[in-house]
């Protein structure tokens, strides 16, 4: 994948160690996601987003992208290549700068992104997000995604596994 073709609108790029700051900054901002997830958004936690992978991938498939307006990060997704099959873009984060949310611009990005990920040959796109977040749940149902499989049990939520064909 060529990252900086994802957008025409925005600058995208890689995510390094040095973006912390920047990211832990718009975690802090979304208490919503942090609620449903039980965790304080930590400079730690958000350090480990940059290695967590499913089973079976490796840090060649994970892309961990910065979405960047007027110099500002607005938008940070993590995405992982061929998960959990071939034909399958998931997206294991999607987060927005506060200050835009509620603007179109999330929906924007992540039609960019889909539309990217089927130019490169993705039949899908796959997420997770966590039961009882509304807020979550209308973005994604907003987008079409759909509900595809049973909830998955965690130790401190479920998760709602979403779909949408490209």
């Amino acid at each position: 994948m060529k990252i900086e073709d994802i957008s025409i609108k925005y600058k995208v790029k890689k995510l390094e160690e040095e973006d912390i700051n920047e990211i832990y900054g718009i975690c802090k901002e979304n208490e919503t996601y942090y609620k449903y997830y039980k965790e304080t958004p930590t400079l730690e936690n958000v350090k480990l987003s940059f290695t967590e992978l499913p089973e079976g991938k490796t840090l060649r498939d994970k892309y961990f992208l910065g979405f960047y307006y007027n110099k500002e990060l607005i938008a940070v997704a993590d995405l992982i290549a061929g998960y959990p099959d071939v034909e399958t873009l998931f997206i294991g984060w999607f987060i927005m700068n506060k200050k835009y949310q509620k603007r179109g611009i999330g929906s924007e990005i992540l039609n960019e992104v889909l539309s990217f990920a089927k130019n490169e040959g993705f039949k899908r796109s796959k997420l997770g997000y966590i039961k009882g977040n509304k807020e979550s749940e209308g973005f994604w149902i907003k987008n079409n995604f759909i509900k595809k499989e049973p909830e998955i049990e965690q130790e401190k939520y479920t998760v709602i596994i979403m779909e949408k064909e490209l």
